[in-house]
């Protein structure tokens, strides 16, 4: 049994030959002239049209923002929960780059992080102790984290953050006060 090569198209795969007409095009947007017509969509240059390469790059785009988010999924189930915490910034070594505090409110915590909300922004992998109330056990109260993520809301003014807890201990000893310990997604 033999294996047919495919064929490369020879005119554009949005071109209809029946209508004359774009596929790509929405409600008349883009109307291709004659001199269009010939030039690309019936012939092996069509990736060179506007409209197609617009297209192909907006579906690669969306494609590639699938896969970030496939890869950037939580690993550990959220608990919603609403507590103050202030961050402060440090150096990688643990020493505090500036005695400016960021205070925040979680939106959900869980056994690796938690996302917070506040009124200015963080820079990603900025390294922060974080610190809690007295409603937290001590061991809890203080702790290393890393941003990961920092986004402007654009309904409110302010900003969200994931922030990842650096350590073993605190992601042991949060894993064991939510609850939660090894119970992974």
């Amino acid at each position: 049994m033999s294996m047919k090569a495919k064929k490369p198209n020879t005119s554009c795969p949005f071109w209809s030959v029946k209508s004359l007409k774009c596929r790509l095009c929405n409600d008349g947007l883009f109307i291709p002239l004659d001199n269009h017509i010939e030039i690309y969509c019936t012939t092996v240059d069509y990736p060179q049209c506007l409209q197609y390469s617009l297209y192909m790059n907006s579906q690669e785009g969306q494609y590639q923002q699938k896969e970030d988010q496939y890869e950037n999924r939580r690993r550990h189930r959220r608990i919603v929960t609403r507590h103050k915490v202030t961050l402060v910034k440090l150096l990688h070594s643990g020493e505090i780059i500036s005695h400016h505090s960021t205070f925040a409110e979680t939106l959900d915590i869980s056994m690796g992080g938690m996302r917070v909300t506040m009124k200015s922004p963080l820079l990603n992998n900025t390294v922060v102790q974080f610190s809690f109330d007295d409603s937290f056990p001590e061991s809890l109260q203080t702790g290393m984290g890393k941003i990961q993520w920092c986004n402007k809301q654009i309904d409110d003014n302010v900003y969200q953050a994931g922030l990842a807890f650096q350590g073993p201990h605190i992601i042991e000893a949060m894993g064991l006060f939510l609850g939660i310990h090894d119970k992974q997604l």
